[in-house]
């Protein structure tokens, strides 16, 4: 019997071992910066953490997801941008039901943004990072064209219970309720598993008779609802929209991907390596700002960080 715990915790280990090094390293990180910011290991300032990250790891869930097929998505920006944009474009804060639906319509337009990115890289075979690039920019042009300057306003029943609801605990349920399901869906579906085979060797799969278009399809159209739901909190979180508020969610959802474990060739990743990622970032961002570092020299660090990671990645397989 204690031979069998012993496999089993073995493999468990073996099995998880890049998740867990990332919460070992970001659980240092967390005491280092809590050494320069005695009030760092708060509940408020937590709260005020994960409302910041939220939308970059919902995001960045999408990315996930596309990267474990070997693809890239480098219009998710665009879609938050353009989900931020059609939400707050149609609130009527006035009304009492005001949100309802321009909810239902800005996660439609999520969707329909991640069917078209689907359709057009799996009936077109087409590479993901040239038809991405080029429909960021129409995502990205439609919400300029919508809102050339930032502005609008949200129902405040709505933005106030979304952001600071249930005793300000409404966005770690959201993010929990969410989280559970795409790690789930990654780790325990067939769905899933086929996401990973796809990236580990998609001729094979497909000669499996698998149907490779419809999981890729579906990976895009998924990828598309969670910006949507992130383009949703900005806009409660601003209490107005910004057509230029996604430009960088696109590359900081890969380096949160890739820090968090996931490798760019594909099959190997976890949402929850992910969302350990999201957090390394924010706080890496939060001490550079503590420091009085620019906001120029905060992007040339996520370079770097991300270098790093795509480098021990390449280590880690040559290995």
């Amino acid at each position: 019997m204690n031979v069998t715990v012993k496999k089993r915790k073995n493999y468990f280990v073996q099995r998880n071992l890049r998740t867990i090094i990332i919460y070992v390293f970001l659980f240092v990180m967390m005491l280092v910066v809590s050494i320069f910011n005695d009030k760092f290991f708060t509940l408020g300032n937590f709260k005020n953490l994960l409302r910041t990250v939220f939308p970059l790891i919902m995001v960045s869930f999408g990315q996930t997801l596309i990267i474990l097929t070997g693809g890239i998505d480098l219009s998710l920006g665009g879609i938050v941008a353009l989900t931020n944009v059609v939400c707050v474009v149609l609130m009527k804060p006035d009304s009492p039901t005001g949100f309802i639906l321009p909810v239902i319509v800005t996660l439609v337009i999520g969707l329909l943004a991640g069917v078209l990115n689907g359709l057009v890289i799996t009936r077109g075979r087409l590479a993901p990072i040239i038809v991405t690039l080029a429909t960021d920019a129409i995502f990205s042009g439609a919400a300029l064209y919508m809102m050339p300057n930032p502005g609008g306003s949200v129902h405040r029943a709505f933005g106030k219970f979304l952001t600071r609801g249930i005793g300000g605990a409404s966005p770690l349920i959201l993010f929990l309720t969410i989280f559970i399901v795409v790690r789930c869906l990654t780790n325990r579906t067939s769905f899933g598993r086929t996401l990973r085979a796809i990236g580990g060797n998609e001729g094979a799969v497909y000669s499996t008779g698998i149907k490779v278009d419809r999981v890729k399809f579906l990976t895009y159209a998924i990828a598309g609802v969670l910006c949507a739901v992130a383009g949703i909190f900005l806009s409660a979180q601003m209490n107005s929209a910004d057509a230029a508020i996604g430009k960088n969610y696109a590359m900081n959802s890969i380096t949160t991907t890739v820090v968090g474990g996931t490798a760019m060739s594909g099959a190997i990743g976890d949402p929850l390596g992910t969302v350990a990622g999201a957090f390394i970032i924010a706080i890496i961002n939060n001490m550079l700002n503590l420091f009085g570092v620019s906001s120029f020299y905060q992007f040339v660090f996520q370079g770097l960080i991300l270098v790093a990671a795509l480098s021990l990645n390449a280590l880690n397989k040559k290995g």
